[in-house]
């Protein structure tokens, strides 16, 4: 686009109007990062897994990208379902899409920092389908001292409901398996013999797309905290939850609150320094404490009375959902599950131009800056006829307008360029020297 100083400010100011009107601004959380990959080796720009990909609210799709000069830009036609507008660290980025209630459709596009021809991949976001609450309800038959966990022996239905936008999928095939813990999935029928104890079974959905499968806690097992994973085939969608196994007549343990969440400030942040307490009582004290990971830290790490507690403080780490396991002087176990995610303020990265200053010395000579941050769409203009300015994604290229007139009887010339992501402008500094400051361009 070329530019004349005297339409520079009303053409900007257009522009931005524009861009907010027709795009609706790119604003998206998330940082800015402009780190190239160390090897480059096609020109052309790709993107793997490309058109016709499907991904799941939920569930992390990670892209690998080549080519160009190794610094990409990914955005997304579609902020709400998968927010990514800005630059991505490295050669891939993993993307996870928010949750949809149908099939939608979503435009992703790759741009480098120099003039390679931007790509786009075309992607369906399905919704999830296997539901958060998973129902797991020992037998009526074990002792009553096992309370809600599952006694050393003792049988329990595990059910799920599986559905997608609110629909159910019935005769859905759902598969059942042992991801940790001394507990076995009951594959044979009821009645059936012998009796076939497996680490995974499959079933299929009722008419109401509930799932139900029996599980048995081995008679070995000690106090424990198990982990069983349930999985659509359909779709490959997965859910993971824990349940404890108690020895026979061991006293309930108990962690009051047993479930914490904690919500960043905004959307490229997760919290940090936020505290809640945790009760511990029942059980045989003293009462070890596990740490939960990357999401939070647990003070301290042993409680040493019954009714005594512990806190439990974000430290900035993302999770969906994270454990803190408790275990009593005799093996009892009782857990806390901790989850940290982004806020719903939406942040813009801060709007930056770099280099801020370039020189020109002849009339076929080009410079180039690079525009970040911001909306995301980036316009420029040249604050005199002697320049014109070319946009390709967020690369800006400068040069001396062909047919133009000498800016100038001596060199160095200074003159400017303004960068604009509709939102606000930012001023880059073209030195002329030389023939570029002295001599008429030729057509």
């Amino acid at each position: 686009m070329t530019f004349t100083s005297s339409r520079v400010l009303p053409l900007l100011l257009r522009l931005a109007a524009a861009a907010l009107v027709a795009a609706g601004v790119a604003s998206c959380g998330g940082s800015v990062s402009a780190n190239p990959s160390p090897i480059v080796t096609d020109a052309a720009i790709s993107i793997l897994p490309g058109t016709g990909t499907t991904m799941y609210s939920g569930l992390p799709t990670t892209f690998v990208l080549s080519g160009g000069t190794g610094s990409y830009i990914v955005t997304s036609s579609n902020q709400a379902v998968i927010p990514i507008a800005g630059g991505v660290t490295g050669r891939s980025v993993s993307l996870v899409p928010n949750p949809v209630t149908a099939d939608t459709p979503v435009t992703l596009t790759v741009r480098d920092t120099g003039s390679a021809v931007p790509v786009t991949a075309n992607v369906t976001v399905r919704p999830g389908t296997v539901g958060n609450t998973v129902t797991i309800t020992p037998s009526a038959t074990q002792p009553t001292a096992c309370g809600s966990s599952i006694c050393a022996g003792g049988d329990a239905e595990v059910k799920v409901t599986v559905s997608q936008g609110g629909i159910p999928l019935a005769a859905r095939g759902v598969s059942f398996g042992v991801v940790s813990g001394d507990f076995r999935i009951i594959a044979s029928g009821f009645g059936v013999t012998p009796e076939v104890l497996a680490a995974s079974a499959n079933t299929i959905t009722d008419e109401l797309g509930v799932a139900r499968m029996r599980i048995r806690a081995l008679p070995e097992a000690l106090a424990q905290t198990a982990l069983i994973q349930i999985t659509d085939l359909g779709t490959g969608a997965f859910q993971r939850t824990s349940f404890t196994i108690s020895q026979n007549g061991s006293a309930p343990l108990v962690a009051l609150p047993n479930v914490i969440n904690f919500t960043g400030p905004n959307t490229t942040a997760c919290a940090s320094g936020l505290g809640a307490d945790v009760v511990v009582f029942g059980g045989r004290p003293p009462y070890q404490i596990t740490q939960p990971g990357s999401v939070a830290f647990v003070t301290p790490s042993v409680v040493t009375t019954s009714g005594g507690r512990f806190s439990v403080t974000s430290n900035g780490g993302c999770a969906d959902i994270a454990t803190i396991g408790i275990i009593d002087a005799s093996g009892a176990t009782a857990t806390v599950t901790v989850s940290n995610k982004v806020g719903t303020v939406e942040v813009v990265p801060q709007f930056l131009v770099s280099p801020n200053a370039v020189a020109i010395a002849t009339c076929t000579d080009t410079a180039g800056v690079v525009a970040a941050g911001g909306t995301g769409t980036f316009f420029a203009a040249a604050g005199s006829g002697a320049l014109v300015t070319t946009v390709a994604g967020s690369a800006v290229s400068i040069s001396r307008a062909k047919g133009s007139a000498a800016p100038g009887i001596t060199s160095p010339q200074s003159l400017q360029v303004f960068v604009s992501d509709g939102k606000s402008v930012l001023p880059v500094t073209v030195t002329l020297n030389g023939l570029a400051a002295t001599t008429a361009c030729p057509p």
